[in-house]
């Protein structure tokens, strides 16, 4: 009796639940305008247009209303900043824990060690053309566009295990597996970082689109400076999406206006299609002076892109009343704020040996005036550190020992400490030796220290540059700051060039490891990052009979035991090990070289609020008390305001 119960107790909760979806599914809601498409037979009904089972995205506030414009500005030309507005073309997301869950893919599994994922996708997913997606849209860009040496896509460092890249199994129209040749722990993770789709990797394409423009599929094109041309999704309104937004209207440096996407595979947790904004009209801004003023005249709904400064708040809540809006303050996920760092590659081989020098170093970050920067810079808000990940990295925030190491780490050469700066300069032979004032190398030879810069950069950084310009000089240390055109100077850091360089922000977490791992670029250690890069490539032993700065890329091979090679390794190890809790374990064992032997990366002020924006009646936009890591905006790889899902934000009618 008691085994029938609940087997016909089970059958009841299938039905119900069985009912519950159907009657889901049967009363999905949709916007006005393309409710009116779907009634002059324009569009397939919006039951046709989702898949069998659509991404639900909660609202933060409430259900909301459909239409309007999102008004917008940006000082990009390219606008670059727009694919941070929405994910759809990533298999997973980021949500505000940073914690992963389903986007595109609505499950994905590993074997044990994780050296083989299999993703499942959402079945009848449809393109906003309204072609099918499948898992060949994956596979075109892997197969015609990553792994195809003439084309500018190239297969990202994630998807190589031990130097050689996955293989891709298709099993049916909606599953693919990837399969390493070792273990991958944190695919999930990589799924997730970015927006994809030109920021990031591409990863999916809308292949019947780019075919016609691809030299192996038509006749028409020789070479691939046409398809390339097409495939930023944002710069061509005839380029299919995925995303809740597609491109309408481009104007390089003008204007860029986007439209819904009739085919968004997401509703709302009542079943109304999302977005629910019609428009987003994106306008050029020369300046941020021009932005500033397009803020406090309520001419932008929304934006956290381009940042403003922490200390424009005063000017933003000044306005509010005029401008009809509120000023919101979103975590900006710094674990550095403004930073420096010396060239462990200089081409000069007397500062090269200098600048190797931890105690060189530490001087250099004890005569920083932090309490000043935070002062003037970011109101006395944040925290002074020497230099980290962001100190809500979930590998150290939601572990004791990590905690400990993270707070080590932070406070290791924080103090200001002049009179320790200049001890450690004399130990160093870095003194006056011909009473001019200032401190020579200790061959005698003149020594200048030149912060590089880029002359685009925001006020706190010009302004941080000058104010470590003026500490540095208070200890006898001859300083000047060289602003000059970004592109010129990421060739210098290509080349190793530069001297030291005032960079953009350590923030983040893990899953972006180039500051704590001199890989790729390798920050202060250019050389030896691309060294790095090129292990298990095919290129990787050409030119090595020539001068390291004349190979194709400059390269050099740092030495063994140094703490270079020491952070390489761990790196090499850290990225395949399956089990979290060793991996976690060669995070701190790198943090601790850092802490030891450096700082590597010189940081000033981090853990600071970014003001932005929301007008009055724009809604769903989540306070930062409620985001679960109160932000964490600056980094790119977790992608604001992306992770707080635009396509619900809506704007009233009523107010």
């Amino acid at each position: 009796m008691r085994k029938r119960l609940i087997i016909v107790l089970a059958i009841s909760v299938l039905v119900v639940f069985s009912f519950s979806i159907a009657s889901f599914a049967q009363n999905y809601g949709e916007a006005p305008q393309l409710g009116e498409l779907v009634d002059s037979g324009q569009l397939p009904p919006v039951g046709d247009r989702l898949p069998q089972d659509p991404l639900v995205i909660d609202t933060w506030h409430e259900i909301g209303q459909y239409g309007g414009t999102w008004n917008r500005t940006t000082t990009s030309e390219d606008f670059i900043f727009t694919p941070l507005l929405m994910y759809g073309f990533s298999f997973t997301r980021y949500d505000d824990n940073l914690a992963v869950v389903p986007g595109l893919a609505k499950s994905w599994e590993s074997n044990e060690d994780k050296s083989v994922w299999t993703v499942h996708f959402r079945e009848g997913t449809k393109w906003s053309d309204g072609e099918p997606f499948t898992v060949d849209d994956i596979i075109f860009w892997w197969e015609e566009m990553a792994l195809n040496e003439e084309h500018s896509d190239v297969p990202p460092q994630f998807l190589k295990v031990s130097g050689k890249v996955a293989q891709l199994e298709k099993i049916d129209d909606y599953t693919i597996r990837f399969h390493f040749a070792g273990p991958q722990p944190v695919f999930d993770f990589n799924m997730a970082m970015w927006t994809n789709a030109g920021l990031g990797a591409r990863f999916i394409v809308p292949a019947h689109y780019l075919k016609q423009f691809h030299p192996d599929y038509s006749d028409s094109y020789s070479d691939y400076s046409e398809m390339e041309e097409k495939q930023d999704w944002w710069r061509n309104p005839d380029y299919p999406v995925l995303t809740a937004w597609k491109a309408a209207e481009y104007q390089a440096g003008k204007r860029l206006k986007l439209e819904r996407n009739p085919y968004y595979y997401a509703v709302d947790e009542e079943g109304n299609q999302l977005p629910y904004i019609d428009e987003v009209d994106v306008r050029y801004a020369a300046d941020m002076e021009v932005v500033k003023l397009k803020l406090t005249n309520g001419e932008i709904d929304m934006q956290i892109r381009p940042y403003m400064a922490l200390m424009e708040t005063s000017l933003l809540k000044q306005n509010e009343v005029k401008g009809d809006y509120t000023t919101y303050m979103w975590e900006s996920g710094s674990g550095s704020g403004p930073l420096v760092y010396t060239n462990w590659n200089h081409p000069d081989s007397d500062k090269r040996e200098l600048y190797r020098k931890p105690e060189f170093r530490q001087a250099l970050s004890h005569a920083m005036d932090r309490d000043k920067i935070q002062k003037v810079l970011f109101l006395g808000m944040g925290r002074k550190t020497t230099g980290s990940f962001s100190p809500k990295t979930p590998e150290y925030s939601h572990f004791e020992e990590g905690q400990k190491v993270m707070e080590e780490w932070i406070n290791s050469y924080v103090e200001y400490d002049p009179g320790k700066a200049r001890d450690l300069l004399d130990e160093l032979g870095v003194v006056d030796q011909n009473d001019d004032g200032w401190r020579e190398l200790p061959n005698g030879e003149e020594l200048k220290l030149r912060i590089d810069m880029d002359s685009g950069a925001s006020t706190e950084y010009i302004d941080s540059s000058e104010m470590i310009k003026q500490d540095w000089r208070e200890v006898g240390l001859k300083t000047i700051v060289n602003p000059m055109d970004g592109s010129k100077l990421g060739v210098m850091q290509t080349n190793a060039a530069f001297d030291i360089r005032d960079s953009w922000e350590w923030a983040g977490d893990h899953m972006y490891p180039h500051w704590l791992y001199p890989i790729g670029n390798g920050r202060w250690a250019p050389l030896y990052g691309a060294w790095h890069m090129m292990k298990g490539t095919p290129g990787a032993n050409e030119g090595l009979e020539e001068d390291p700065r004349d190979r194709t890329p400059p390269r050099a091979k740092p030495p063994e035991g140094g703490p270079i090679a020491r952070l390489q390794e761990i790196y090499d190890k850290m990225k395949v090990e399956a089990d979290l809790e060793t991996r976690r374990q060669l995070i701190y064992e790198a943090t601790k070289i850092h802490i030891d032997e450096g700082p590597f990366i010189i940081g000033t002020v981090a853990e600071f609020p970014v003001p932005f924006v929301v007008k009055n009646n724009f809604h769903n936009v989540p306070e930062r008390s409620e985001l679960g890591n109160g932000g964490l905006v600056f980094p790119w790889h977790i992608p604001h305001p992306a992770i707080t899902n635009p396509p619900q934000y809506f704007i009233s009618e009523s107010e």
